[in-house]
């Protein structure tokens, strides 16, 4: 990694999404101790592509209908735009699908949510093998103790950068520690270490992690379906930690996660066969649906103002945590 200095920082206005408070907070519920930070309504982190480093600042209080301000920190200039195109996927531009929400807001379990979400953005990931790990570390438990987690490995092997923060560490160097120490320092179970090193290993040996550039939004596809036969293969990784990161990292239109905890209870399923029947009319845009009932349980106060009379009101909170950290492997 490096951060040389050799072009200064770099101002640029992305596209303003059109659910703002949902992807703020959203985001903001995956911050890493250690790596984000989330002061003065910014979001900073460090953002890696290809070892080169450069720390990035989405300033969410200089939002306006032109655009969301981001300021890329200096770093060596041929790594401004893998950065900038990184950055992109991570706020999800170019997700919002007005077919998506035109079929989910002829259902009436769903038409409420899409007028308090309006175009609402797919989340990318900021790194594929991080988002990989923090749902790793999210099961079973709640989100809040996943990042708890991930904050004592960034602590314990993260490579502090230019700043004060301290980036993820790579997939090379979680597959060169021993899987004991890893449940030592972090603080998880020996099965849990053993499938986050399970994890940097196949990431290490060739499992790529990351949408193909221009792909945001795109249908994953076959993409989809190959990631998630191979993590499927890993130890400790079963549907719904594969859909989770097949959603963030790829994108992919139309995962459901029946066996989440948070969506369930948002569709007041008794199980998960009854969540999966109620989701199967969403297809194609299964994933929509998700980020709106997430929307629903964990972040309420994000919702758009209503338009003229009252909206029905969203479900009741989700667990401590927000979305994630609520499913089985």
């Amino acid at each position: 990694m490096h951060d040389d200095g050799s072009a200064g920082a770099v101002d640029v206005l992305l596209p303003a999404p059109a659910s703002p408070g949902f992807l703020r907070d959203f985001l903001a519920s995956q911050a890493v101790p250690g790596c984000d930070d989330l002061a003065g309504g910014a979001h900073r982190r460090p953002v890696v592509v290809d070892g080169a480093v450069r720390t990035v600042t989405v300033d969410w209080t200089g939002l306006t209908p032109a655009g969301l301000p981001v300021r890329v920190g200096p770093g060596a200039a041929e790594t401004l735009e893998p950065v900038l195109e990184r950055v992109r996927r991570w706020l999800g531009e170019g997700t919002e699908c007005p077919a998506a929400d035109r079929a989910l807001a002829a259902d009436p379990v769903l038409a409420a949510d899409v007028r308090a979400w309006p175009l609402i953005r797919l989340p990318g990931a900021p790194d594929g093998f991080e988002t990989a790990v923090l749902t790793v570390l999210g099961q079973q438990v709640s989100l809040a103790a996943a990042r708890t987690f991930a904050g004592r490995l960034v602590r314990h092997h993260g490579t502090p950068v230019t700043g004060g923060a301290t980036a993820f560490p790579t997939a090379r160097r979680i597959a060169g520690t021993d899987p004991a120490r890893l449940q030592r320092d972090v603080g998880v179970t020996t099965r849990r270490a053993a499938t986050v090193h399970a994890l940097a290993v196949a990431v290490r040996d060739g499992l790529v992690l990351d949408a193909p550039p221009g792909r945001a939004g795109a249908p994953a596809g076959e993409d989809a379906a190959v990631l998630r036969e191979r993590l499927l293969a890993l130890p400790g990784i079963g549907p719904w930690t594969a859909g989770s990161i097949s959603l963030r990292v790829l994108g992919d239109p139309d995962v459901f996660l029946p066996q989440d905890l948070v969506l369930r209870r948002a569709l007041g399923a008794a199980g998960a066969a009854a969540a999966a029947a109620t989701a199967s009319a969403w297809s194609p845009w299964r994933s929509y649906a998700v980020m709106r009932l997430w929307a629903r349980a964990a972040f309420p106060d994000s919702a758009a103002p209503p338009a003229g009379g009252d909206r029905a009101a969203p479900g009741g909170p989700g667990p401590a945590g927000g979305p994630g950290g609520s499913g089985a492997p």
